[in-house]
């Protein structure tokens, strides 16, 4: 079986399921791109009035590029964050099924305009560690929030989707972090058992994920938002970046 380092931590695994906001990609980055383009769209359908009400419900403060780390924008599944939007158009006087529509155009409009990187940026090193791992004979998966269709075309643009055997969104299960379930998914697309892959996340619902899922090890890594403090209650292994993953080569 292959075997990783992370740290200074020696790890057997065949599979390593990736978050990808904030593990591999700058969070920060990637949803103020978001919610700048979700803002004008709506600003555009419905109204800047229904926009600034927008912002707030989402968790976002667009004039000081602040989001807030709990709120839906950060941590809800596309699905989940289109509600919210719907229930503010709906609040301003439109029916819900008006709503509902408006929202989906809205949001649909902005991923138009942010193609083909929906603003996601990689941070430095990461195609590096991708193409040293599958090198040597590990597989690789993601497990994120976003849909399949954005992750697969961000990932595509970026120049690391050949890198992973499974791609898993948040569309593609019934129920999105903290529960197992995408794990599962990546699991039974690679052929791997839970208790042979690793969990590689920035937060403590990535590290739930896998503890759910009864991964062998679930790995954080300190390029999100989430405090150090609170990922060591959690997390087995703990390091700054995915660039402390390492193949071991066995001599």
């Amino acid at each position: 079986m292959p075997k990783i380092l992370a740290g200074k931590t020696e790890i057997e695994c065949r599979l390593i399921i990736f978050d990808r906001n904030g593990t591999l990609v700058d969070q920060q980055h990637f949803l103020l791109n978001l919610a700048k383009a979700r803002f004008q769209s709506l600003s555009k359908i419905a109204g800047v009035h229904v926009a600034k009400l927008w912002e707030k419900a989402v968790g976002t403060d667009l004039k000081h590029g602040c989001v807030d780390h709990n709120g839906p924008l950060a941590t809800a599944p596309q699905r989940e964050e289109l509600l919210v939007a719907a229930s503010v158009i709906y609040q301003c006087g439109h029916s819900w099924s008006e709503a509902k529509k408006i929202a989906q155009e809205a949001y649909d409009q902005a991923d138009e305009s942010l193609k083909p990187t929906y603003g996601c940026v990689l941070f430095e090193g990461v195609s590096d560690i991708l193409r040293e791992l599958k090198s040597n004979g590990v597989k690789l998966a993601i497990a994120t929030t976003d849909s399949h269709k954005r992750t697969e075309e961000s990932l595509n643009s970026l120049g690391v989707a050949q890198f992973f055997d499974a791609i898993i969104g948040a569309d593609d299960v019934e129920n999105s972090k903290p529960a197992p379930d995408m794990v599962l998914e990546a699991c039974r697309q690679t052929g791997c058992r839970p208790g042979d892959a690793v969990v590689v996340g920035d937060s403590s619902s990535d590290m739930m994920m896998g503890k759910n899922a009864k991964v062998k090890k679930c790995i954080a890594v300190l390029t999100g938002f989430t405090p150090k403090e609170k990922l060591q209650k959690i997390a087995d292994v703990v390091i700054e970046s995915v660039n402390e993953i390492k193949s071991k080569n066995d001599p």
